[in-house]
């Protein structure tokens, strides 16, 4: 079997390993050396149902390395039961909780970047200028 020598592919398992431990947000699974994702479940629409059969407001998170810069953007919407995003307004009296737990992963994201990574942070094209997050 080759040794590899891209960087990417070598740092691959650190990177996931250091991101890992912001929280529960990191899906490993939807990851690849250059690109990761992260997705949170701020609001159950309904607790009183099953588990498995639950729905959540929430945000996903895509960032992909271009020329040493992670570049992201981001979605609102609901968790499916049939375990997918969709795309979809927040109800209004969702809105700042769902935002906030978006804000607080940026920050921590944004401090595990730029101080143990080493990478730079900053919104891809595809986002919205009216979206874009920065650092507290």
């Amino acid at each position: 079997m080759p040794i590899p020598n891209d960087p990417n592919l070598i740092y691959f398992r650190k990177r996931i390993r250091i991101l890992n431990a912001l929280g529960p947000y990191l899906r490993e699974n939807n990851c690849q050396p250059t690109s990761f994702y992260f997705d949170c479940f701020s609001i159950c629409i309904d607790a009183n149902i099953e588990p498995e059969e639950r729905e959540f407001h929430g945000w996903w998170l895509e960032m992909e390395l271009v020329n040493e810069t992670f570049e992201y953007h981001y979605q609102f919407g609901v968790y499916n039961k049939a375990g997918d995003w969709v795309e979809k307004p927040i109800p209004k009296q969702y809105q700042h909780d769902v935002t906030k737990t978006l804000n607080q992963f940026y920050e921590k994201l944004s401090i595990c970047l730029t101080e143990q990574l080493k990478f730079n942070l900053k919104p891809s094209s595809v986002l919205a200028k009216t979206l874009v997050l920065s650092a507290a």
